[in-house]
């Protein structure tokens, strides 16, 4: 009896847990999802089981996702569409890259591409930008307490002494202080109210989409031109494939590029126009004849590279930056504090 009431509860708490609100997947769990479905129709075996499965063991929203997708599965629906129904399971070029694939019925290679992309990622970089941000956070509070201790506190003494001994002003650090104190202060609300905003946003897809979309646009624009090599090596024709992969997109304004660059007679030169390649990029694909499926993959993987780099060399110099400003800040408070001091001290001798 106790043994049954104790497995009632597990599965009651399990079933809440993955109730969990919880709107996207993370990368890994979307490439998990993205990999079984692959593999599953390259085996001829039903997904949506496997999916019910792995629903026992996911993470909150994650695992009602799954379930949710298993059940529209056995409904009938394509992998897509159940990817579609279950908003937040995989990952928007994700999504994109799977739809495309059953669109020109070549779902395991262009999924295989897209995984072997996802390989070349840096899982640091995002650590690096978090860490630089919390520190940030951290040492702006630390100095904001600081600053505003001396200020109030401090401060109306320091001014009152001076006026004693008949200094109408103070000396120019602690005034320099003061001003970058209260012009702190009128606007600190800002970095609270973009955090919330983010907050909010996170738990709404469309509103996370519009403020992540800038900085994904250039991996998603590598991931369609990776999708377009695929279908050029399988023999699609490459402007059938391009408004395929538009209707496909999530982000309408790579949907609109795709469809400019499908309107040109030449391959090169309808990406040229798109903004999707540049001009010597553009030339060297016309030119590649059949050698041009490996030069897509090249450029799609250059850009990744390009971002890359752009990228750590952002995260690597976020900490520097605030170190500077925060030692800057602190020598100001220094200053303010032993400039007043020497000041009082000379007076009286």
């Amino acid at each position: 009896m106790a043994t049954s009431v104790l497995q009632h509860v597990r599965r009651r708490l399990r079933h809440e847990w993955r109730r969990t609100w919880s709107t996207w997947a993370t990368r890994d769990e979307s490439a998990a999802v993205l990999r079984l479905i692959a593999a599953s129709a390259a085996a001829g075996v039903p997904a949506a089981t496997i999916l019910d499965a792995w629903a026992e063991d996911g993470r909150g929203g994650q695992g009602t996702r799954l379930e949710k997708a298993a059940r529209l599965l056995r409904q009938g629906a394509t992998a897509s569409e159940a990817a579609a129904g279950a908003p937040g399971l995989v990952q928007d070029d994700h999504a994109a890259a799977l739809a495309f694939g059953e669109k020109i019925g070549l779902v395991e290679p262009v999924v295989q591409a897209t995984l072997a992309s996802d390989d070349l990622l840096d899982p640091t970089i995002r650590r690096s930008f978090r860490a630089a941000l919390g520190y940030l956070a951290t040492m702006l509070l630390l100095f904001l307490s600081v600053s505003g201790f001396v200020v109030w506190r401090v401060g109306p003494q320091l001014v009152k002494i001076f006026q004693d001994h008949g200094r109408p002003t103070m000396p120019s650090a602690m005034n320099g202080l003061f001003d970058i104190f209260f012009w702190l202060s009128n606007y600190c609300y800002v970095p609270f109210v973009l955090f919330l905003g983010l907050a909010i946003a996170r738990f709404f897809p469309a509103a996370w989409r519009l403020v992540t979309r800038p900085f994904s646009r250039s991996r998603q624009v590598a991931a369609a031109l990776d999708a377009l090599a695929v279908a050029d090596a399988c023999g699609r024709p490459l402007r059938d494939a391009e408004t395929a992969l538009a209707d496909c997109q999530v982000d309408p304004v790579l949907a609109t590029r795709l469809r400019k660059a499908a309107a040109s007679d030449d391959a090169g030169r309808g990406l040229a126009i798109a903004g999707l390649v540049t001009p010597d990029e553009a030339a060297e694909i016309d030119a590649a004849g059949e050698a041009r499926p490996s030069v897509l993959e090249r450029l799609a993987a250059s850009r990744r590279t390009r971002s890359r780099r752009w990228a750590t060399a952002l995260a690597e110099s976020l900490v520097p930056l605030v170190v500077l400003l925060m030692g800057a800040l602190v020598l100001l408070q220094a200053l303010a504090v032993f400039e007043s001091l020497a000041t009082l001290i000379n007076d009286l001798s």
